[in-house]
């Protein structure tokens, strides 16, 4: 029985479970019985040295690849169970490949907070425009000396 495999491009093969001692070769010697593959890849741990536990295996035909789908799914490999699915596409996640203000829903979360600076900024000088302050520098100076006097306040 064959996996029909329709849509997008469904030549390329996630597979999962991978114990970490798997290299490309093993993986490429597994599923070479298949067909004709373009590249296999396994993403490392550069830090551990060791892989990350899948790789995605890439088949020139799809039909090939929709066999080993069929025959690989499930099966054993260095002691491990694999699961082997269609390869999705890489999706692009917030500040993963891309500065965080090319988004839209930071625009909208930080425009907010920009208005309200904007609007307070647009306040100051309105108010400077019409000789208004937010409080008398002379009726500030006596508020100090008061509560200089009273011993509540301290330069």
């Amino acid at each position: 029985m064959s996996t029909v495999l329709s849509g997008r491009n469904k030549n390329t093969l996630y597979v999962g479970g991978l114990e970490d001692t798997v290299a490309e070769e093993l993986l490429h010697a597994a599923f070479i019985p298949f067909g004709n593959i373009q590249e296999v890849q396994i993403p490392r741990d550069f830090k551990e040295n060791a892989n990350r536990g899948f790789g995605f295996v890439q088949f020139i035909e799809e039909e090939d690849a929709a066999a080993a789908l069929d025959n690989m799914d499930g099966s054993e490999l260095e002691g491990r169970v694999l699961r082997v699915n269609i390869a999705k596409p890489l999706r692009h996640k917030l500040g993963a490949s891309k500065a965080v203000w090319s988004h839209d829903e930071w625009f909208k979360e930080s425009l907010g907070e920009d208005q309200a600076l904007a609007d307070a900024e647009a306040d100051r000088q309105l108010a400077d425009d019409q000789g208004l302050s937010p409080m008398d520098t002379k009726a500030l100076e006596e508020q100090k000396n008061t509560a200089k006097n009273k011993g509540l306040y301290v330069e």
